[in-house]
């Protein structure tokens, strides 16, 4: 899907405050407020902006603990695989789950408030999950980069 300057600027913009206002866009794109706003409705019905959501502060929330965890599957069957992720969607403490190449299957991204947290999480939750082999936890000592998307997304080429 062609996306113009204009539609870029907007784009970023929006990626850095999402309650951007439209004379805000029109701002950042050179047009006018209500010409940006045309445009944001315009990638809206496009499915190019899909959603507009808050950036939490998770440690302020009690839920410090950036946890990822690597799962490996007992078999790579259609009726495990939709089993495993039928279930990962029903656990509460998981913030994503990404099927994998390689030597693992899954990478299951969540959020606890301690290990003992997480040990619940664990027994409560992952534990449960069915097809499930193996599990390597992962724990995020200091978050380095986050981005809502990559720079390169939006820039000219």
């Amino acid at each position: 899907m062609a996306i113009d300057s204009f539609d870029r600027a907007i784009l970023s913009r929006l990626l850095q405050d999402g309650r951007a206002t439209q004379a805000e866009l029109g701002e950042a794109a050179n047009l006018s407020g209500p010409a940006a706003g045309r445009r944001q409705r315009m990638l809206e019905e496009r499915g190019l902006i899909t959603g507009y959501q808050p950036k939490l502060d998770f440690a302020q929330l009690g839920f410090g603990a950036l946890v990822m965890v690597l799962i490996q599957l007992e078999r790579q069957s259609q009726a495990t695989l939709v089993g495993f992720e039928d279930a990962i969607g029903d656990c509460p403490s998981v913030m994503s789950c990404h099927l994998l190449s390689g030597g693992e299957d899954y990478l299951v991204t969540l959020r606890a408030r301690d290990l003992a947290d997480l040990e619940r999480i664990h027994r409560q939750e992952l534990s449960q999950l069915p097809g499930v082999s193996r599990m390597q936890t992962l724990f995020s000592l200091r978050e380095v980069v986050s981005r809502p998307a990559p720079p390169a997304l939006l820039a000219k080429g």
